[in-house]
């Protein structure tokens, strides 16, 4: 029996690589001598970096930046070892999880640092990056990040140093031609989702609620956004261009390439290598729904897996709209918890590591009718 195991992280929980390990101890536990291909994944939000570092020869490195507050940190991202390509993420320099409950307000925050962090990998001579922008406490349009690469927005004549959610509204000029020496750097955006960059499907409609955004906020942010296209002139509803708040459109005045997270993991990984001759390939993530249907990570390991025939099921701590998943493609949707749960109980670590085992359990006894215990 050969197994593959795709897993995402379980957010605030498990990270994808514990996530696969417990699956793995489950499977190990009812069938000791099956074949077990782990593969610890991500789709561009926290934690990107470190697992394309697992799958690559890259070195860590450090930089002092600012955060979405613009309040001085560290942070990390990865060299490969050619020194060409960079590997990171916004959400190391302007993620939602840095972020205080009362610090979560998109109107205040900036992508400031994010450009910060590329311009310490373009001096030392990076040629080519590769950043995930998931998981982002911002919605400045990547106003802040392309400030911090050369940029200049002004509100009447007034420069404004660091670009936040609340000043997209009041530019009255931009000034982006110091950003056309970027147009040799080669960068691949990975994102998980299509939004354009406003209106009801996108960036402040859909995600600023969930970074701490009011209704007022939402529609003065969605305003916003919609001068920076004015004023820019690209394609707004290129999609991704709504990706971490706006930040999408903002690598696409860069000449990036915005590209699925889940493909490029699978190219780094070598899943498709992996799915010669396997029976069986698990996936998950914390919560999946609807949503998952919309280029989350599961849904692009089950699209793979169906091309070459093998079945799919996906684990996770809260599953709903599960018929519609199984209409989808995957075989079984899972939930690992009991039925009213308190958040609480299934966010814990400990907690959620053995039910996820003890899932997998059940699961692989059920799917190869083995009669073990």
């Amino acid at each position: 029996m050969k197994v593959i195991l795709a897993f995402d992280s379980f957010k605030g929980s498990l990270t994808a690589e514990q996530a696969t390990n417990a699956v793995a101890m489950g499977i190990r536990e009812i069938f000791p001598t099956a074949e077990i291909i782990c593969l610890p994944m991500a789709d561009g939000g926290e934690g990107t970096t470190e697992i394309l570092v697992r799958y690559t020869r890259a070195k860590w490195s450090t930089c002092k930046v600012n955060d979405s507050l613009m309040r001085p940190i560290f942070v990390n991202y990865a060299i490969e070892e050619n020194q060409r390509i960079a590997l990171m993420e916004m959400a190391e320099v302007a993620g939602l999880i840095l972020l205080q409950p009362n610090e979560q307000k998109p109107m205040k925050t900036t992508t400031f640092g994010v450009g910060e962090m590329i311009l310490n990998a373009v001096k030392v001579g990076v040629k080519h990056i590769l950043i995930g922008i998931g998981g982002s406490a911002t919605s400045d349009g990547g106003a802040g990040m392309l400030a911090a690469l050369g940029a200049k927005f002004y509100i009447n004549n007034q420069l404004v140093k660091y670009p936040k959610g609340s000043d997209l509204i009041h530019l009255t000029s931009v000034d982006l031609s110091l950003l056309s020496v970027f147009q040799d750097i080669q960068i691949e955006v990975l994102c998980d989702v299509n939004n354009p960059l406003y209106g009801y499907n996108g960036a402040a409609y859909v995600y600023a609620p969930q970074k701490g955004a009011s209704q007022y906020d939402v529609e003065i942010l969605d305003r916003g956004l919609r001068n920076l296209a004015y004023l820019c002139k690209i394609d707004p509803t290129i999609p991704g261009s709504g990706a971490a708040g706006g930040l999408g459109y903002a690598f696409c005045l860069l000449g990036a390439q915005l590209r699925r997270g889940v493909e490029v993991l699978i190219e780094y990984t070598g899943l498709i290598n992996h799915l010669n001759n396997a029976d069986l390939v698990l996936t998950g993530e914390g919560k999946i729904d609807s949503q998952t249907l919309n280029n989350k990570l599961p849904f692009g390991i089950m699209s793979i897996a169906r091309t070459h025939n093998v079945p799919t099921i996906v684990l996770a701590g809260c599953v709903a709209n599960k018929d519609l998943l199984i209409s989808a493609g995957f075989n079984e949707a899972v939930c690992i918890n009991p039925p009213n749960t308190p958040h609480s109980e299934a966010m814990c670590p400990k907690v959620a590591t053995s039910r996820l085992k003890n899932t997998t359990k059940e699961v692989i006894k059920r799917v190869f009718s083995i009669d073990k215990h």
